[in-house]
């Protein structure tokens, strides 16, 4: 669909007869799936720089349906990558989203990192530039509190550099993988924390994402666990797999939803989340 008709639904969509705008929205939903990236110049060219709240409504209500599929599609299969699963989350706030626009942010920055990282001579090494390029070199930063839904997406975390310590251990995931390193987020007790293998020495090491990327004594885990009034057991440092992070993230975003008392989206976000605990 080109530009055109998509200016001319959005045209008709801004009148608001109401006998027609299923079959508008159905035509509009069309247009998303098949050519997002028109969708996206359309909506954001002079003109249409502050669309109408109807078409804004629309769009995501669109986004919202589709996503119900996309979800159980990618949680369907065998190991679910991360990375797409952080895309389908970034369409919810962002219909336009892509997986090769984030891919390719995580891609750039892992070519401006590049030269610390051969430099290194094991995993610690990689990891700690990793850690000087994220918060010193990028200046990325994890929020103490995230007060909008938005800041619990992924690419917009990429783009302004501050959000969730979720987001942070993903940035660290997605961008060691790039460079070969082998690394699992947890949730030890509510904490959010990294682990790193290091298989020339047959170990594994923790790192705190929302702490400079400081590495931790194993025995860090136990003491916040304990402080937390948790009996200790190795059972706490189990991984959350890609379906469990993208889980983590629903959770959280239905908590500020519900925070914020916006209804719409919860009925959505439910049903996501009942998607992928089955």
């Amino acid at each position: 669909m080109n530009s055109d008709r998509i200016k001319a639904l959005i045209k008709l969509l801004e009148t608001g007869q109401d006998q027609y705008t299923p079959l508008l929205k159905e035509e509009l939903a069309r247009a998303v799936r098949t050519n997002p990236d028109e969708v996206a110049r359309v909506m954001t060219e002079d003109g249409n720089s502050s669309a109408p709240q109807t078409i804004l409504r629309a769009l995501e209500e669109i986004c919202w349906e589709d996503l119900t599929a996309q979800f159980a599609a990618w949680s369907a299969k065998i190991n679910p990558e991360l990375e797409e699963g952080l895309a389908l989350l970034a369409k919810f706030t962002s219909p336009t989203a892509t997986l090769a626009d984030l891919t390719h942010s995580v891609d750039e920055m892992a070519l401006s990192l590049r030269p610390a990282v051969l430099n290194a001579t094991d995993v610690r090494e990689i990891v700690r530039a990793c850690s000087h390029y994220i918060f010193t070199v990028r200046g990325f930063a994890v929020l103490p509190s995230v007060s909008d839904v938005r800041a619990l997406s992924f690419p917009q975390f990429l783009r302004t550099g501050k959000g969730s310590v979720l987001c942070m251990a993903c940035l660290y995931h997605t961008l060691g993988a790039r460079y070969g390193l082998d690394t699992e987020i947890l949730d030890v007790a509510g904490r959010i924390l990294l682990a790193v293998k290091d298989e020339a020495r047959n170990d594994a090491f923790i790192v705190d994402v929302s702490d400079g990327g400081k590495i931790l004594p194993r025995e860090n885990c136990k003491d916040y666990a304990v402080a937390r009034g948790l009996a200790w057991r190795e059972s706490l440092l189990t991984p959350l797999s890609s379906r469990g992070v993208v889980r983590r993230f629903i959770a959280n975003m239905i908590f500020m939803s519900r925070k914020l008392h916006d209804e719409r989206p919860l009925v959505y976000l439910r049903g996501y989340l009942d998607t992928l605990t089955r």
